[in-house]
């Protein structure tokens, strides 16, 4: 258990995501699976997804071309805007799946990684709170059922305000 986690009384569910291989592969397919999830998040929370996440991880990753980006981010027009800053964003299942691997992927701590601990804590987060959504996502085989959705709107409890 981390400090804050002893400071508070609470385990923290992301302190260890992913937690297996395994576990990551089934949440990525599970992820590709979908046919339109909805991100709900602050808008500067899209903005750094938006501009992080690689449109092509062979290109990003090794420098050589390939058939198609996984990551395609909806338009704005698609993008829900709602008040306090908050938006909710479609996502194809393959895009949700292309920010699930970037979440992990930015995880490793090699000296020549781009990323600092805010991104890999940033990516962590999401990809928590993705893993979480999909462990309701089951196949419905044509059925009409409930849109997947994701919240990246972690609120204070109310009996941990201090007044």
């Amino acid at each position: 258990m981390g400090v804050i986690a002893r400071v508070l009384g609470k385990e923290l569910s992301y302190d260890n995501w992913p937690k297996s291989h395994d576990s990551y592969r089934s949440d990525m397919a599970r992820a590709a699976g979908i046919g339109v999830a909805r991100i709900r998040c602050h808008r500067t929370t899209w903005d750094y997804l938006l501009e992080s996440v690689p449109r092509n991880f062979e290109e990003e990753l090794y420098s050589r071309k390939s058939a198609g980006a996984a990551f395609r981010p909806p338009s704005k027009e698609e993008i829900t805007a709602e008040k306090d800053g908050m938006a909710t964003v479609p996502l194809s299942g393959t895009a949700l799946a292309a920010v699930l691997s970037w979440c992990r992927n930015i995880q490793s701590h090699t000296v020549s990684s781009p990323w600092s601990t805010l991104d890999r804590s940033i990516g962590r987060r999401v990809g928590v709170a993705i893993s979480q959504a999909l462990d309701n996502v089951v196949p419905c085989r044509g059925q009409d059922g409930p849109t997947a959705m994701i919240y990246l709107d972690d609120r204070i409890a109310e009996s941990d305000v201090t007044t």
